[in-house]
């Protein structure tokens, strides 16, 4: 039987089609059949029963009340310290589908993927849990640990991190943190200027009283 052009363009569509449904259905087999991540937690015998009760207790929580989403938060938490990581990052995005905009369960998320070595996504999720609550300084020092330790060369990028987190935050610790940054960019009145921020905020703390004391004196009087 001979098809006619246009029969044969639906034909080959058909079978574009058909292919492209078979290639996603094994793709979605494939990410269902993959071995889970799991690593060995630094932790004792005792600690780690410890947890494990802890994680069969939190599991029957949210079993008994589906909608709570502490709860799963708490099941991942708990199984990503059982070195459970894929199956901590199942627990998290379950909480996610309940409330899309919690801040907390991107931040846990995003501190996950750092473990699990998907720095990338680690750094999306952390900038939404940034976004989303730019006022809680932890999804900011998360971001900012996460940016040291794997992206070194973008310095820039983590300037920009700091600044908002000085900003939005009004973080003693961050500012210290960043004014040691900005001391190691060759930039002293900068960190003054932070460190100075930070003794303001706590006039007992002797760390910022004697680098505000330090900087003054390495640019000189009325620098």
């Amino acid at each position: 039987m001979r098809f006619k052009r246009k029969e044969k363009v639906i034909l080959f569509l058909g079978a574009v089609g058909l292919a492209a449904l078979v290639a996603g259905a094994g793709f979605g087999i494939y990410q269902r059949l993959k071995p889970d991540v799991v690593v060995q937690p630094n932790i004792t015998d005792e600690r780690r029963s410890e947890l494990e009760a802890e994680l069969v207790d939190a599991r029957q929580k949210s079993l008994e009340n589906p909608e709570d989403i502490d709860a799963r938060v708490s099941v991942g938490i708990l199984e990503q310290k059982l070195g459970l990581l894929s199956a901590a990052g199942r627990s998290f995005k379950s909480a996610l589908k309940l409330n899309s905009r919690d801040y907390i369960i991107y931040m846990y998320l995003g501190i996950l993927y750092d473990e699990m070595e998907r720095f990338d996504d680690a750094d999306n999720a952390l900038r939404t849990a940034t976004q989303l609550e730019p006022r809680d300084p932890k999804p900011f020092q998360a971001l900012i640990t996460l940016y040291k330790q794997h992206f070194p060369g973008r310095a820039d990028d983590l300037e920009d991190i700091f600044r908002a987190a000085s900003d939005y935050t009004e973080s003693p610790e961050i500012w210290a943190e960043y004014a040691q940054f900005l001391e190691d960019r060759g930039q002293a009145r900068e960190a003054w200027v932070y460190w100075q921020q930070v003794l303001d905020a706590e006039p007992e703390n002797e760390e910022a009283a004697a680098n505000v004391e330090r900087l003054v004196e390495q640019m000189g009087v009325g620098g």
